[in-house]
């Protein structure tokens, strides 16, 4: 018959490289991290945009300030995930500068972007980099007009 024929002649179905790169993210552990992203409460911010605004002299905003290129989707996580060893994630963590801003000249922004240069100077193992920024991953709540510029 000719259902016979197609299910003979037909190759198995093999997982595509999206599927196989999200069971690899998730492997890693990347699915731990998937409701906190989905749900907004965190955003990873895109060392590529870190790296470029650094260059360009810039300081880094809170959050809700920042633009949306800023930012990874979960999708380009789960696309970046190439290293067989490890997430392309990374948090950062450092005292804030000031009681309002955690760096308001974007001295540590220059050397954070600096070492992250560097890191994706290996593109094979490293092709993008989500990074947990605390004042540009978190919302940050900002009430300049009353003088708060920071959530506690």
């Amino acid at each position: 018959s000719l259902q016979s024929v197609l299910t003979i002649s037909t190759p198995p179905r093999r997982p595509d490289l999206g599927e196989r790169k999200l069971a690899e993210w998730r492997k890693k552990g990347g699915g731990d991290l998937e409701p906190v992203l989905a749900s907004g409460a965190v955003a990873l911010l895109d060392a590529q945009w870190i790296i470029s605004h650094a260059e360009a002299g810039g300081v880094l905003a809170h959050r809700q300030a920042l633009p949306k290129e800023a930012f990874l989707s979960l999708a380009e996580l789960v696309e970046a995930t190439a290293h067989p060893s490890f997430l392309p994630v990374a948090a950062l963590s450092y005292p804030w500068l000031t009681k309002d801003h955690p760096d308001p000249r974007g001295a540590n922004l220059f050397r954070v972007a600096r070492a992250l240069k560097a890191l994706l100077s290996y593109p094979d193992i490293i092709p993008r980099l989500g990074i947990f920024w605390d004042f540009g991953s978190l919302h940050q709540h900002p009430d300049p007009a009353n003088g708060v510029l920071r959530t506690e």
